[in-house]
């Protein structure tokens, strides 16, 4: 039984192993929450790139907003991933709820499950 929806809003290039990607989980009722997915390697990457850059104090930390971290970016894990939120009604505490109504933007790509 489908009981969420899937949304790219900059598409989804995968799988990867460094990167991270915005997802729009829209639920059956209407409601829609955004998470941003980042690989454990992205991680480093962002760290090692921001010493040189000196943001997030020269590297020392990394944060965002609804964060989840997983090791690989893909259509594969990021399914399981929000099928386990939407279970354990997680999704409500972690990602960022964007539409109590039933639309989500129509643009990048979209994952029915």
């Amino acid at each position: 039984m489908t009981d969420f929806s899937l949304h790219f809003p900059t598409g989804l290039a995968e799988p990867t192993l460094d990167d991270n990607v915005d997802v729009h989980i829209k639920l059956r009722d209407g409601r829609a929450f955004a998470v941003t997915f980042f690989t454990v390697s992205n991680l480093t990457t962002l760290m090692a790139r921001w010493g040189r850059t000196g943001e997030c104090a020269h590297g020392l930390y990394v944060w965002a907003t609804n964060m989840i971290v997983v090791q690989e970016i893909s259509q594969a894990v990021i399914r399981r991933v929000a099928q386990d939120l939407v279970e354990t009604r997680q999704i409500e505490s972690v990602g960022h709820l964007i539409h109590s109504a039933e639309h989500v933007e129509s643009t990048g790509s979209e994952m029915n499950d």
